[in-house]
């Protein structure tokens, strides 16, 4: 991956702005203003081959409807002033990141100005919201194929979930297909895009940083919720990431990664290798890392290595070129063992070839190998993901709704080795070691 050659140092640090109650007007400012993050304690800068080359304060690579006033950046920071758990992790982030003033602007956060009533709505008066799903975009106007995509997924949030779900927008175009109107749980977030040369992907992690939500759940623009019962999915990250273990957790990827099983024949092998990579600690999981505060400065760590093109704990990071990468090898590499059990199946046909029916999906084992899964993986219908036909996701989406408003029985929304399950924990009873959870 070509890098543009220079020198910065990633710089994070999402405070409320001075601005914000005279911007939203319905919330106050909590706290005395701190002193800028050049004040704080921060590691020195590292000489190493940096993304960022340049610092833009212009507003012409935001879209119209953002703001005229951050509602979170570096620049002038608050403190909640209650000393809470996330400010204190979030602040922890801050003193990782926040090193370099070249780098600001790229860590500016601009509400919609369509989204006000809905920011305020949801979001506390310390900035922060409890839980939420999370997705990360771009459209170049209204009917882009990427815009309809993810307007489906928002769709599919308000159709099936009790909570809201945060776009995070990298382009520079305000995806006008999102409406507030039509979506009063949706808060459409802007930032500046980075430069050429790095996969948009990484946008992720950005977006996860850039929400601030306690406890969220990022989900790609081509993915689709099947039900309300995809919820736990909020409730069992906080129950499963903690202090004690603060690591994010991803779904189990049908494919392992792990070079351990190199020659071995299985049919879902594929190696992955990298400078410094550790041994695997589980099986590759899919980038859909869901998260509480406690994860933040994870995400700081890694993604602050990333975009400085230096070293973490080992790992070169400036050789891995996507974010699902980046997230496997940092979670080997930080010792994590949580993993999701699948939770996403590949494209939207499953909701009637498998999920109605009640017909096992193949192969059998389910994607099995005898590391982690000698006897397949086992699998919550939460998602759809992948699908990339606008009409299959509309045909499913209808399939969905027509079933929701009657009186029969939901389906059974897990599946592990021939058998389905209404609840994980009656599949759980029956398999106790899993090494995966949900």
């Amino acid at each position: 991956m070509a890098l543009l050659p220079s020198m910065l140092q990633l710089a994070f640090f999402l405070g409320l702005f001075r601005a914000r109650s005279a911007v939203l007007g319905s919330k106050s400012t909590a706290g005395a203003l701190l002193a800028t993050a050049e004040d704080e304690t921060a590691p020195e800068p590292v000489a190493s081959c940096s993304f960022l080359q340049t610092t833009v304060l212009s507003r012409d690579s935001l879209p119209t409807s953002a703001q005229s006033q951050p509602l979170l950046g570096c620049h002038s920071l608050t403190d909640s002033g209650n000393k809470s758990s996330w400010e204190q992790t979030y602040h922890a982030a801050a003193k990782l990141l926040c090193a370099n003033k070249a780098n600001w602007p790229y860590m500016e956060v601009f509400l919609d100005s369509r989204f006000v009533q809905q920011y305020s709505n949801f979001y506390g008066p310390d900035g922060w919201m409890d839980r939420a799903w999370v997705n990360y975009a771009k459209a170049d106007g209204r009917g882009d194929y990427w815009a309809l995509l993810t307007e489906r997924l928002v769709d599919s949030i308000h159709r099936h979930s009790a909570y809201p779900i945060v776009v995070v927008n990298f382009g520079e175009v305000g995806i006008p297909d999102l409406e507030p109107e039509r979506f009063p749980r949706l808060i459409l977030l802007h930032a500046r895009g980075f430069p050429k040369g790095m996969s948009f992907n990484f946008n992720k992690l950005r977006a996860v940083l850039f929400s601030h939500v306690k406890t969220g759940a990022s989900l790609d623009s081509d993915m689709m919720m099947v039900g309300r019962h995809a919820d736990q999915l909020l409730q069992r990250t906080e129950e499963e990431v903690t202090e004690s273990y603060p690591w994010p957790m991803m779904p189990t990827h049908f494919l392992t990664r792990d070079p351990r099983e190199s020659g071995k024949g299985l049919g879902n092998h594929f190696l992955y290798e990298c400078a410094g990579c550790p041994t695997p600690t589980m099986r590759w999981g899919q980038a859909q890392p869901s998260w509480t505060f406690w994860s933040l400065p994870f995400f700081a760590r890694w993604w602050g290595a990333k975009l400085a093109g230096r070293q973490e704990q080992g790992v070169n990071t400036l050789e891995i070129g996507e974010d699902e990468d980046l997230l496997n090898v940092a979670l080997w590499r930080e010792g994590a063992t949580k993993a999701w059990c699948m939770y996403q199946m590949g494209g939207v046909g499953f909701v009637w070839e498998n999920y109605f029916p009640e017909h096992a999906p193949g192969p059998s084992p389910f994607y099995g190998e005898p590391r982690f899964f000698p006897h397949g993986v086992p699998l919550g219908f939460f998602f759809s993901h992948a699908e990339k036909e606008l009409g299959k996701v509309d045909q499913a989406l209808e399939m969905l709704e027509r079933h929701r408003n009657t009186t029969a029985s939901p389906p059974k929304a897990f599946f592990h080795m021939m058998k389905f399950y209404d609840t994980f924990a009656q599949l759980k009873a029956d398999h106790p070691d899993l090494k995966c959870t949900l």
